[in-house]
């Protein structure tokens, strides 16, 4: 049995939640919060299995509480949510980066068309994320992340473009690494971060408001340019194509999923050979493992985040097992590697 604490300000939608989630036999509300203190408080009584978070509540927001739960119990939570306008969108995203796992629309009201959908889409990522086994967090401070020495590159390359894939803990790490990457890097890089529907636009305009690069919803038929970062938009897939042209196609999921990375870096393998480059950070399940294998395979340089760092060792864990990876890595030396390989020509580390 999975035991859920529900934390959410309104007393109208923390009773539809508890009814979603009771009505489910392997799930059991064990309490509620209606502010991030009382969440807290919640959290360190019941040591519940996972925690729904909401994100404004008067005396303690929902960043707070998941930082404050992260440190003394912690416990998987997944933000639940209205969309947000793109001015909230840091508050969405800080949340993440205090230790949220993933973020997770409501549910469509009783009587609309997609009820039941949403309804199900919620349950199965609770059961999910109830799985994941979470650490205390430590909070970056304030201090700049010291970037480590590049590790020795076997065969230097001149990379054409980088593709990184994340899923469960992504945002944060790619803020991290994106924050971190010079603003004169020499070629273009291309995300798919999988990420609940209609927060994309939410998500490319919070990296933007620390990436030294600039971050753009990707647009097909576009020729992407050095410098600048490409996320995949809300159910299509990325790729590149004829011409190294971005190519958004809604053909049907790839392992389940739509944007995949599975996608992304098949494409990449077959554009650009040797001269691609393929990430692969935290997260669940398989997704761009065996594809990262791919980009090894036609020359290319590979990176798996390190078990360590990541959140969810699942997408990063399998493609290690499948030998698809040529350096593990934690983000600081992810981005010391990648700075080194897309370097101007003619320019050292950035």
């Amino acid at each position: 049995m999975i035991r859920v604490l529900v934390v959410e300000d309104s007393k109208t939608v923390q009773q539809a939640l508890v009814s979603i989630l009771n009505s489910d036999p392997e799930i059991t509300v064990v309490g509620t919060a209606s502010d991030g203190a009382e969440a807290v408080r919640a959290a360190m009584n019941l040591r519940p299995d996972l925690i729904t978070m909401d994100i404004n509540m008067p005396e303690m927001d929902g960043f707070e509480a998941t930082r404050a739960i992260m440190s003394v119990a912690p416990t998987p939570i997944v933000v639940v949510t209205s969309q947000l306008d793109p001015k909230d969108s840091a508050t969405l995203f800080r949340v993440m980066e205090a230790g949220a796992l993933m973020v997770l629309a409501k549910p469509a009201p009783p009587g609309h068309p997609d009820r039941e959908e949403t309804v199900a889409k919620l349950i199965r990522n609770i059961k999910l994320m109830s799985e994941i086994k979470v650490v205390r967090r430590i909070q970056r401070g304030g201090a700049e992340t010291r970037i480590p020495p590049a590790p020795p590159i076997a065969e230097p390359i001149r990379p054409g473009l980088i593709a990184i894939g994340a899923s469960a803990g992504g945002p944060p790490v790619l803020e991290e690494i994106l924050s971190a990457l010079p603003a004169d890097l020499a070629v273009p890089i291309l995300i798919v971060q999988h990420m609940a529907e209609g927060f994309t636009v939410n998500f490319v305009n919070w990296l933007n408001h620390s990436s030294r690069l600039p971050v753009h919803l990707a647009v097909h038929g576009a020729r992407p340019l050095p410098g600048t970062v490409y996320v995949a938009p809300d159910g299509q897939h990325l790729g590149v194509g004829a011409g190294e042209r971005i190519i958004l196609s809604p053909t049907p999921p790839d392992n389940g999923l739509r944007p995949s990375v599975a996608h992304l870096f098949r494409s990449v393998a077959a554009v650009y050979g040797k001269r691609a480059v393929g990430v692969l950070l935290t997260g669940m399940g398989r997704d761009g493992a065996e594809e990262l294998r791919l980009i090894r395979d036609g020359g290319g340089v590979t990176v798996a985040q390190d078990q360590q760092t990541s959140v969810v060792f699942g997408m990063p864990g399998e493609a290690i097992r499948l030998k698809a990876a040529s350096y593990v890595l934690p983000p600081p030396a992810i981005v010391a590697l990648l700075t080194k390989l897309a370097a101007p020509q003619g320019g050292g580390n950035g």
